[in-house]
């Protein structure tokens, strides 16, 4: 009988992750299903998986692609191999905490209209509000998020026409609660997460123009006229400003001329969702603002 729950995992050159990650797997106490991707790696990523396979004692697949699909179509392609109800996608630069994914199960069983919960994540948390009593939040980050099916079905999925890594997670986020679920953030369910700043020697120039770029895409699409100040602070800050060197300007104005293309996809998708205002929906929680 297949398991209600679907673990998805992306990898990509993760091999110095992968042996903390299966350890802390090992320790999830209810029926799960495990999916794998690699994403092309270049790296061993690929046989410590196949090693690690060997010991993890629910039912798992592997699948490898020769080419990087990006996080958003990786995760698309690995919840098309599931059936469970509900589906926990995890970055594979993680460790869970004991209880993590049990903990995340029973909030969103408490509740029908929860299509998204997300843990914790330490040391490093992104900085956005949440209400303490109900756990509701603006966005839930996809590094360690209990995903339920029927919701991210009717969301439409991860849109990979314009996310490859980046943003897609606060663009489907916006999207549940626009369709009348609820994103939801559980405190006391943690997942250990290695972010680039814990990473010093990480080259950053893939991250920092997929951010830039995507971040544009969100005021596209869920943007009002009256917070276009917000946009205009950002494209100063990053494109005027002194703070970063001309290298990193340049690669900004790379960025800003590729998001050009995108623009009437955005347009013609703006109006499901940039017609109308939700009180969840804060570009101000967003890299836009930082």
């Amino acid at each position: 009988m297949t398991s209600s729950i679907d673990v998805l995992i992306v990898f990509y050159n993760s091999e110095r992750f992968v042996g903390p990650l299966f350890r802390s797997l090992r320790r999830i106490t209810i029926p799960v299903t495990l999916y794998c991707l690699d994403n092309g790696s270049s790296d061993d990523t690929l046989y410590k998986i196949a090693a690690e396979l060997s010991q993890i004692p629910f039912p798992a697949y592997f699948f490898r692609s020769r080419s990087n699909n990006g996080f958003a179509r990786g995760v698309n392609l690995l919840v098309h191999q599931g059936r469970g109800e509900f589906m926990f996608i995890l970055n594979p630069d993680s460790e869970l905490q004991d209880g993590c994914l049990e903990k995340l199960v029973e909030r969103m069983q408490s509740h029908e209209a929860i299509a998204i919960c997300e843990a914790r994540q330490s040391p490093r948390e992104h900085p956005k509000t949440y209400d303490p009593i109900t756990g509701e939040t603006t966005w839930c980050s996809g590094a360690a998020a209990l995903i339920r099916r029927k919701a991210f079905e009717e969301a439409g999925e991860f849109d990979e026409r314009l996310f490859f890594m980046y943003c897609e997670d606060v663009d489907l986020s916006w999207r549940f609660w626009h369709a009348g679920w609820k994103c939801v953030y559980v405190p006391e369910a943690v997942s250990r997460h290695y972010t680039q700043d814990l990473s010093p020697n990480k080259r950053r120039f893939r991250e920092n123009y997929f951010t830039f770029r995507n971040s544009l895409f969100l005021f596209y699409r869920f943007g009002a006229w009256d917070g276009r100040s917000l946009c205009w602070k950002f494209l100063w800050k990053r494109l005027v400003r002194s703070k970063y060197t001309f290298r990193s300007r340049l690669l900004f104005i790379i960025a800003f001329i590729d998001h050009i293309r995108y623009i009437p996809y955005l347009l013609h998708t703006r109006h499901i969702w940039g017609d109308r205002k939700h009180p969840w929906v804060r570009l101000e929680e967003t890299s836009l603002a930082g």
